[in-house]
């Protein structure tokens, strides 16, 4: 079966968190050997030590070359310190690209601020290459008929800049994607001291809609730069990925979430959550039908390529709550629920299987009981995938109601999650492969008799290569 095909089965599943035999995830895999095709360039007068290329873009020309815009920062240029530099590579699986020197400067007659470009991205549609930048306020747009050498477009009142998120918000790192007939334009920005990732959309890449939020906070973070270089990619008909980097250098970090909405890859929620990727600033390229990613090396000196595929994985249960039996292998520690598992419908809680671990109900009953608790652990097993999905939903105290993994052997907890303010529930997709082939249980908590003192758990899902 096609991997479209997959992803359509998948899409037509409503009210389930996690369909037992059919959810696909979508993770991004890093293959083989990164090389290095551009490395800390000569900028001349302006060259400074401690310089560093950063945010950039690559692209193909048309005369078949490959080319390379990066934004150099902490350069002598005055002002933000920032230009673009390029070079140039015959292919795009060719090492150490022709550098061909500073492409473009910031131009205060045209109301970017000095020293202020960032992060360049093109495409190319109807004949010609369009690029999208930022000048540190503002989003900016130039044309080239080559690929290699734009100009600006400059609006009737002089200026360059396009759309802003407003003053001071450091509007920055474009990307474009052409889906459901119009053009997407994702960035950042970091209103009132967050980091969001917004959304304007367009029919022309000249007039562009009012902005939308459509990923923030989560595990991601809601600090400033918690949503660097967003880089959204189709990889499926109708299935998106974002890419957003938290963190530069020798621990850089990038989440990676998957949507069948374009608009929405989770706002203060994790439930598209997929993966990290140990890089910075990632811009994922399709070329002869492969994939390839390109980061920002780990020191900051340059920038390199690898290979990169998207594998599609099955949620397979680790427990089946609709089995007697392995219901009656789960534990009560302790506390005063009677009945741990139940198939209550006293909220809208769209479980994955008809079973679930609900700590505020009572057989037949349509009210909560947040003065139920109890302490329940699962039996034992061994994690033996790198990727699961936790379903919970329920309350947010962190020290009181949560679903955590714990150690068989030293029971010391691993990690945990939360419910999610609601009873509906929601997938937590995670990253277990540090904890490969160890012996693991479940330990659903609730010690709270407050307000919203519960915690439901619809399941543990392995996320399994679909062979």
């Amino acid at each position: 079966m096609s991997l479209f095909l997959l992803l359509a089965v998948s899409g037509c599943v409503l009210c389930r968190a996690v369909p037992a035999a059919q959810d696909i995830t979508v993770i991004p895999s890093i293959e083989g050997d990164w090389w290095t095709v551009a490395h800390n360039p000569d900028v001349g007068a302006y060259t400074r030590d401690g310089q560093q290329p950063v945010d950039f873009a690559v692209w193909q020309a048309a005369d078949g070359t490959w080319q390379l815009w990066s934004c150099i920062r902490f350069t002598n240029v005055p002002g933000h310190t920032r230009l673009f530099y390029r070079w140039e590579g015959k292919n795009l699986t060719d090492t150490d690209w022709a550098p061909k020197g500073i492409a473009m400067e910031a131009d205060p007659a045209l109301g970017e601020p000095l020293g202020g470009l960032q992060a360049p991205h093109v495409v190319r549609w109807n004949g010609l290459y369009h690029m999208v930048y930022g000048d540190w306020e503002h989003m900016c747009f130039a044309t080239s008929e080559d690929g290699k050498q734009f100009t600006r477009r400059i609006l009737s009142n002089g200026t360059t800049g396009v759309f802003t998120e407003g003053p001071g918000q450091n509007t920055r790192d474009p990307v474009l994607l052409h889906t459901q007939a119009k053009w997407h334009v994702y960035y950042t920005a970091f209103p009132r001291g967050k980091g969001y990732v917004f959304c304007r959309t367009s029919a022309d890449l000249r007039d562009w809609s009012d902005s939308m939020v459509v990923a923030y906070g989560g595990r991601a973070g809601n600090n400033p730069f918690s949503c660097e270089c967003p880089h959204a990619v189709e990889t499926a008909p109708g299935l998106y990925h974002l890419f957003r980097t938290q963190a530069y250098g020798e621990h850089a970090q990038t989440s990676v979430y998957q949507s069948h909405n374009p608009f929405n890859f989770g706002i203060d929620d994790d439930d598209s959550f997929v993966c990290t990727l140990p890089v910075a600033a990632p811009e994922v390229i399709l070329h002869e039908g492969h994939y390839y990613i390109a980061a920002l090396l780990p020191g900051l000196q340059g920038i390199q390529i690898a290979e990169l595929s998207f594998q599609p994985r099955m949620a397979v249960p680790v427990f089946d709550f609709d089995s007697s039996e392995a219901r009656a292998l789960w534990r009560v520690l302790e506390g005063n629920l009677a009945q741990p598992f139940t198939t209550s419908a006293r909220s809208n809680f769209c479980p994955p299987m008809q079973h679930f671990i609900g700590t505020a109900e009572s057989p037949g009953d349509s009210h909560a009981h947040d003065e139920f608790m109890a302490v329940l652990e699962s039996p034992e097993f061994v994690i033996e995938d790198d990727f699961y999905t936790v379903i919970a939903s329920g309350g947010l105290d962190e020290e009181r109601t949560y679903v955590a993994l714990v150690d068989a052997e030293k029971g010391g907890i691993l990690w945990k999650t939360t419910g999610n303010g609601s009873n509906h529930f929601g997938n937590v997709r995670v990253q277990w492969s540090q904890f490969n082939g160890k012996r693991v249980r479940v330990r659903v908590v609730d010690q709270s008799d407050a307000p919203w003192g519960h915690i439901n758990f619809g399941g543990l899902y392995a996320l399994r290569p679909i062979q």
